[in-house]
């Protein structure tokens, strides 16, 4: 795993008050207060670069968005950028990405986007699933991390953000299920509701799906990121099936998640492919590992680290009742192989059997 040798957990501790501004940390200090959050001051960079990824929400003063923006941290939720002048902050603040820049002044609106960042939410772990190369499994393996999560009593979401994808909703064989889809959320403004969105996705073997319909055009709704949103604050683990290619949406959904895992088949094409991927993934992800994928006569789990200059967190073996059972709808929960893998991975990002 690159970035990072310890698991990974997800959003849930103090509210970060980024500035060494005193008057606006006392400002902050309220607005702790009125939600009930304890703070975390950091008046520098390197003190905020310690508590970014484990804060429940950041508050950044206008002394330190610039400086932050220019540290390329990568993206979370509810960062909220609060500053006299907004107008002059804002291209630092979507640097930053910053849901909001309030001033001072606004007080409601901040103790109102702390209560969002506390209440049941920012908590659920979010992993991203991307193939080092067409083929890999990328799409499976997001299926079996959901199903060994809700083996394990928690409630995921897997998410099908790949337009050019064949679709997860085949693989656990939910294309006609009721639900929701992508193309429902076209039109969407302001915040949605975790819990209404947990009520009313398709879903199956206790595993929540965010899919696209059969005859949509696949093109990902501008409304995503508030959808995302509320996914983080719906559920306890948000896995991502992100396309290779990345674009604006996959580097934004790899930048979001703790940790961003690479399929990597164990043949010599794969590995030169998975190279790229690598090179792009790396850095706009907090953390970034590998998974292998046995192939018969393959070049081996070893040479796929060597080559790549990193271990793989995990290995899937061959399993040849995974294609038949996702051709019959009935997904691939039933492998050992895949089962196994996947628990090294929630193992990984502190997402451990109870």
């Amino acid at each position: 795993m690159t970035r990072s040798s310890t698991p990974v957990t997800s959003p849930g501790g103090p509210t970060l008050i980024a500035s060494g501004d005193e008057q606006l940390v006392d400002d902050a200090l309220r607005w702790c207060a009125a939600v009930g959050s304890v703070p975390e001051r950091a008046d520098d960079v390197a003190a905020v670069r310690r508590s970014w990824r484990t804060a429940a929400a950041v508050l950044v003063g206008d002394d330190l968005v610039a400086p932050l923006a220019r540290a390329a941290l990568p993206r979370r939720e509810h960062v909220v950028v609060v500053a006299r002048d907004p107008e002059r902050s804002w291209p630092s603040a979507i640097d930053v990405g910053a849901v909001a820049v309030c001033t001072p002044a606004d007080e409601q609106r901040v103790v109102e986007l702390l209560s969002s960042a506390l209440d049941g939410s920012g908590e659920a772990c979010v992993v991203s699933v991307i193939g080092g190369v067409g083929g890999a499994g990328a799409s499976t393996f997001a299926v079996a991390l959901g199903l060994q999560a809700a083996r394990r009593s928690l409630q995921p979401l897997v998410v099908d953000a790949d337009p050019l994808g064949g679709g997860l909703e085949l693989l656990t064989g939910t294309e006609r299920a009721g639900g929701v889809r992508w193309d429902d959320f076209g039109s969407t403004k302001g915040r949605l509701d975790a819990a209404s969105l947990a009520d009313v996705l398709p879903a199956r073997g206790g595993v929540s799906q965010l899919v696209w319909s059969r005859d949509s055009s696949r093109q990902v709704p501008g409304s995503w990121s508030e959808v995302v949103s509320a996914a983080v604050r719906g559920f306890d683990l948000v896995v991502v099936d992100v396309p290779r290619h990345l674009g604006d949406t996959g580097a934004e959904l790899v930048g979001r998640s703790v940790l961003t895992l690479v399929m990597v088949p164990e043949e010599i094409a794969a590995v030169a492919a998975a190279r790229q991927v690598l090179a792009a993934v790396s850095p706009r992800a907090p953390a970034v590992a590998l998974v292998s994928v046995a192939r018969p006569a393959g070049i081996g789990v070893g040479a796929v680290e060597e080559a790549l200059g990193m271990p793989a967190l995990t290995r899937v073996r061959p399993d040849r009742r995974v294609r038949p059972a996702v051709d019959q709808g009935r997904g691939p929960g039933r492998s050992r192989s895949l089962r196994r893998a996947a628990g090294t991975v929630l193992d990984a990002v502190g997402l451990e059997s109870p």
